[in-house]
């Protein structure tokens, strides 16, 4: 008995030390470098997030338990050797996640999730982030780590099974036994309720929490209600109740706006930046040497400063950017060609108008299924990195801004007017290696980000001055927004609204002058571009249902952001964040009332629900 116990037991051990190392590593390599947090608040998350390393250790020791049992009656060695197999591949798995979910970390500052998994399909993507050492080391680590964590699992953890020599029913109380502390450490203890990520938290310091978690157990559940339900994982509030909230939001008097443009049909130019965050426009609270030509350009046109990204990646914030869609948790629209294709869109709107549209990246056009994207958007033109001179100096990630802009203004010189144009920049993304001088010392990865972004700010000021002498250029309305935010430089909490807080300007010559330097207050996203632009060239715009017009000065002023089973919601400069699977506000703003928090979670629950739902029936 004392001998087929040891082997679950012995097995069960190895995964213990096995996350404990990494989840020491993922501290390590994460920290945060304020004072937020000590040392010594970190080291309780060992304690905490035993429990639920238990229940994954539980989880594989499962096919154990039916091999053994299976070995009992047929004492084949082909069952030794499924077990054995199966363990070592559930190690490199595991392996796999534990990596990858410390290195996800550090870029997105997000736990490995199932939107991770599905930018699988661009590998590629990967490695760009990284330079080339990092990419060999990871490579190289990963094989080494693997090959030395069987090596010591074999050696002093694993037993194989053996023919019994004890009584049918002391093994059998034996295993069952087994079997019984298995179902206990999959349920994470004796409880009513079964183990879920609420069990381990123990701090009001998310990333303490995080740490605590298991990054196989979250994965797993992350894939599980993001894959595999057919149901609205987000309905929580009933559909009459929820309805007359959305109504609410969404719902204006009347649409009494300024008309702010000289002329009924501009040409427009969508400039889309890459992680331009707010902490690096000095507008906006941030960085002071970073955006000159920014805080020019902003001085000059409309500027919006209470807009926040409800997404964290760039194929989420372009779909925003041109069809009013928010971030949908776990699934990105953009990546299901037959789901975005129904979205309304504004190369489509204003293709009707006579429009000429174009896509300028350069990058690669199958990054996330853009090159999809684009063509059931129905552009006229879309360029990529292809498009350019193989000879030009090139980022990690494809050719740099200054040879994007420079190439925009070449085609746009030639181009029929009206145009409709989206320029898309790449070089303010890790691992941030933008050509020129520094214009921000410094070798940290904050001074490299300020780096770039400052780079891009010089490119924009350089084709502005360029597309100045253009005789469109008096025709033109320029919108500049990003992509999204970044954690960078400040290095920000993901939950946190100021990681997400971004700038969009309306500029150009178009502009009536009592309106040039005028700042908007309205709280919104990019999601809201659509409506507010089409307002002003007087189309319709009851198709974006989830876009609202910020010039408008009775819309309702609030903005929301997701992250996979989160969302965030704020008005009037309160929010809120609230956590679906710990069913409660996991962070808010200070100071607030319970009846105000309580307030922004019953809108945020029903927008989740609301954009969920509607993304499931496309």
């Amino acid at each position: 008995m004392k001998k087929s116990l040891s082997h679950y037991f012995k097995i069960a051990l190895f995964y213990i030390i096995f996350f404990s190392i990494w989840r020491a590593l993922f501290l390590l390599v994460n920290f945060p470098q304020d004072d937020s947090i000590s040392n010594s608040d970190a080291w309780p998350s060992f304690f905490y997030g035993l429990r639920m390393d238990l229940s994954i250790a539980g989880y594989f020791l499962i096919p154990s338990l039916l091999l053994h049992l299976l070995f009992f009656f047929y004492p084949k060695k082909i069952f030794r050797q499924i077990d054995l197999g199966i363990q070592c591949f559930t190690i490199i798995i595991a392996i796999l996640t534990v990596a990858g979910n410390v290195a996800l970390y550090h870029f997105w500052n997000s736990m490995i999730n199932f939107r991770a998994l599905s930018y699988l399909s661009d590998p590629a993507e990967i490695f760009t982030s990284l330079t080339g050492t990092q990419s060999i080391f990871l490579i190289v680590g990963l094989i080494a780590v693997t090959t030395f964590s069987i090596y010591i699992f074999k050696k002093w953890f694993y037993i194989s099974f053996e023919k019994s020599k004890e009584q049918p029913v002391r093994w059998s109380i034996s295993w069952v036994i087994a079997a019984a502390l298995t179902i206990v450490s999959v349920r994470g203890g004796t409880q009513m309720l079964p183990m879920n990520e609420s069990l381990v938290y123990y701090s009001k310091n998310n990333f303490l929490n995080q740490s605590a978690i298991n990054p196989l157990w979250h994965l797993a559940y992350d894939i599980y209600t993001a894959g595999l339900s057919n149901s609205n994982p987000f309905q929580q509030i009933e559909n009459n109740k929820s309805g007359e909230i959305m109504k609410q939001l969404k719902n204006v008097s009347i649409e009494k706006f300024p008309q702010v443009l000289t002329i009924e049909k501009p040409n427009i130019v969508i400039i889309i930046l890459e992680s331009y965050t707010a902490d690096v426009v000095k507008s906006l609270g941030g960085d002071k040497r970073t955006d000159p030509n920014l805080e020019k350009f902003i001085s000059e046109g409309i500027f919006f400063d209470s807009i926040f990204a409800t997404g964290t990646r760039t194929d989420q914030g372009i779909v925003s950017i041109l069809n009013g869609w928010p971030a949908t948790p776990y699934h990105s629209i953009m990546r299901s060609s037959e789901k975005s294709m129904r979205l309304p869109s504004l190369v489509k709107t204003l293709s009707l108008q006579n429009y000429k549209t174009s896509f300028y990246y350069g990058g690669e056009s199958n990054f996330s299924n853009l090159d999809a994207y684009c063509v059931t958007q129905k552009f006229d033109k879309i360029i990529s990195k292809n498009n350019f001179d193989a000879n030009l100096a090139k980022s990690r990630w494809g050719v740099a801004d200054q040879y994007l802009f420079d190439f925009h203004l070449q085609e746009m010189s030639h181009t029929n007017e009206p145009f409709f144009s989206t320029i898309m920049t790449l070089s303010n993304h890790e691992p941030f290696d933008v050509p020129g001088p520094k214009r921000i010392d410094g070798s940290s990865e904050p001074d490299k980000f300020r780096n770039s972004a400052a780079y891009t700010d010089a490119c924009l000021g350089d084709y502005f001055s360029k597309a100045k002498l253009q005789s469109w250029y008096k025709n033109t309305l320029f919108i500049l927004v990003a992509d999204h935010g970044h954690h960078l430089p400040m290095k920000r909490l993901i939950l946190e609204p100021d990681s997400r807080r971004i700038p969009l300007l309306f500029f150009g010559d178009v502009l009536k002058p009592e309106f040039r330097g005028m700042k908007i207050h309205t709280a919104g996203g990019h999601h809201d571009i659509p409506s507010t632009l089409l307002y002003q060239l007087a189309l319709n715009t009851s198709t974006y249902t989830w876009s609202k017009n910020l010039l408008n000065p009775l819309t309702r002023s609030f903005a929301t952001y997701e992250f996979e089973e989160t969302i965030g919601f704020i008005e009037n400069k309160k929010w809120m964040v609230y956590s679906y699977n710990l069913n409660k506000v996991v962070n808010h703003s200070r100071p607030i009332s319970v009846s105000e928090t309580d307030s922004l979670q019953l809108k945020a629950q029903c927008y989740m629900q609301a954009l969920y739902g509607q993304y499931q029936k496309y």
